[in-house]
């Protein structure tokens, strides 16, 4: 199966009846303005299909970055594998724009006003008709410290690395400089952006590790019993490859650091007395992931978040549960089970095409028949990775179905060629 063919069976091309002088009259008598907030996977990819379906809609990217990073693959840079660099993660907005032909504001949003339907930067005043927020996640280190001297050291010290490109840039160097001890990574409690980064983040630092013959141990503190995302491979190439590289520490909850001894103290489930212990694990550099909520965005626009702090929507929609022309896509929504992955943002880029072009025709489109689907490699070592398809079906609520391939060196080369192509549609 050729990358994302399995997505396709999804494209609703209804839209796509209507001759094009229809299109064009249409579109002359409307002139609808839609509004992309960020310009991230989920916001370049919805910006491309809805130029696939109607070449003719006004279409606004803000974005508040100058240049694209990529996230996916960003682990084997940390782990110099597969000769990624920074360089090869980095992509041009001005490629992106000249392909699909939309306007690009290079701003940061700092109000939306949904009353006037209007969306702020520090320089003008963009109006829309229909808006996408496709703002990603923010980082709640609230959930984890109530100190804030504290929250502002794990920041500047041990950065999460899920928002590129500088906290990975700081990671890099970490790793880097490292020369003995323990790395320690924590794992979210919750829904966060890319379930298996974690655990493909510590098989590329131990694969560093190996490679310039550093005496150091990666720690997984995770509050699971077991990792989030293909528990049994992980677990597999934990205790084989990185036998004497990689400790995994399930059911262990990260509850303060000390940066000044280089201590972090964690409550960890002791089976034997079946109950939480209160723990010390020295370290010499730490990655602090916190949980994740919808970025600040949101919240500021005054659209519903759930218990989480994710976006509500109206299903089976992506539209928001109060505000009919605004949708929220990507790693933001927090309505439906889907993992926050860039091929997942992209699917549900294709949905949310479909439900707007659909919108303007006054024609039918419904996300039961039209489900998304995700696809999810994780790099292993510098020649093997694993990956994960789900797909789903909608009854009552989105139920999945998922497949985990081997490990082997020709899932890797799946992930080279699936990030090739993806980026290659976005881009070039």
């Amino acid at each position: 199966m050729q990358r994302r063919d399995f997505l396709r069976y999804s494209l609703f091309s209804a839209a796509l009846l209507f001759p094009l002088s229809n299109f064009a009259r249409f579109q002359k008598s409307m002139q609808p303005k839609i509004v992309i907030c960020g310009g991230g996977y989920a916001g370049l990819s919805v910006a491309h299909y809805l130029k696939e379906l109607n070449n003719y809609l006004d279409i606004t990217i803000i974005e508040k970055n100058r240049r694209f990073v990529s996230c996916p693959f960003s682990n084997a840079y940390l782990g110099e594998v597969q000769d990624i660099t920074l360089s090869s993660l980095t992509f041009s907005y001005k490629d992106a724009i000249k392909k699909n032909k939309c306007r690009f504001i290079n701003e940061e949003i700092y109000e939306i006003n949904r009353d006037k339907k209007e969306v702020y930067t520090k320089y003008q005043n963009i109006s829309y008709d229909i808006l996408i927020m496709a703002v990603g996640i923010d980082y709640n280190y609230e959930a984890l410290f109530n100190n804030e001297k504290t929250i502002k050291e794990v920041m500047s010290k041990a950065p999460a690395g899920l928002k590129p490109p500088f906290e990975h840039e700081q990671l890099k160097g970490m790793i880097e400089t490292f020369t003995k001890g323990n790395f320690i990574i924590t794992v979210p409690n919750g829904s966060y952006k890319c379930p298996p980064a974690p655990y493909e983040r510590a098989c590329m630092i131990a694969h560093y590790f190996q490679t310039h013959g550093i005496e150091g141990k990666v720690i997984i503190l995770d509050p699971r019993e077991q990792p989030a995302a293909k528990p049994k491979q992980f677990l597999e190439v934990f205790n084989t490859l990185y036998k004497n590289t990689i400790e995994y520490h399930g059911l262990t909850n990260l509850k303060d650091i000390n940066f000044k001894i280089k201590e972090v103290y964690v409550e960890s489930f002791d089976k034997k007395n079946f109950d939480y212990v209160d723990k010390t694990v020295p370290f010499e550099q730490a990655n602090i992931i916190p949980p994740n909520k919808a970025n600040e965005l949101i919240k500021q626009a005054k659209l519903e978040l759930n218990d989480h702090g994710f976006a509500k929507l109206k299903p089976p929609t992506f539209q928001s549960s109060i505000d009919d022309d605004v949708y929220i896509l990507g790693d933001a929504q927090g309505e439906y089970p889907f993992p926050k992955s860039a091929q997942m943002a992209n699917s549900c880029a294709l949905n949310v095409a479909n439900e707007i072009v659909s919108r303007l025709y006054n024609l039918p489109y419904s996300l039961k028949e039209n489900m998304p689907g995700n696809i999810c490699y994780s790099l292993v070592s510098d020649t093997k990775a694993v990956s994960i398809m789900h797909t789903y079906t909608y009854d009552k609520k989105p139920t999945v179905s998922s497949f985990v391939s081997a490990i082997d060196e020709g899932t890797a080369l799946s992930a080279k060629n699936w990030y090739e192509g993806l980026t290659a549609e976005l881009f070039k």
